[in-house]
């Protein structure tokens, strides 16, 4: 029996007692209406800023990879991966939201 991805979009791995959850889809072209590459880097830019915001006791418990090509976040509690995943999901096949998102978060 196939199983839904509760961690959609991301896709879950784990090894040991890490786990890493990585978006293969890196919606480029939202990003680049906005003058962003929307590589790895500007996507941690947005979850960083989002997280800062939203619940900045999330980014004590994980790590941003720092792959250009892909996204990926590391952490031991999988509740938090969890509850990240949770938070892109509610924007992320919306491109008005997904674009608003980037407007608001992707800041230096």
């Amino acid at each position: 029996m196939k199983h839904a991805n509760v961690y959609q979009p991301f896709f879950l791995s784990s090894f040991q007692r890490i786990h890493t959850l990585t978006l293969n889809d890196l919606k480029w072209t939202a990003f680049e209406a906005h003058d962003f590459l929307g590589d790895g880097e500007d996507w941690a830019l947005v979850m960083e800023n989002m997280l800062l915001e939203k619940n900045p006791e999330l980014l004590k418990k994980i790590t941003f990879g720092d792959e250009r090509d892909m996204f990926c976040i590391r952490s031991e509690d999988k509740d938090a991966l969890h509850e990240i995943c949770e938070m892109v999901a509610a924007f992320y096949e919306d491109r008005p939201l997904l674009e608003a998102t980037i407007e608001q978060y992707a800041k230096y």
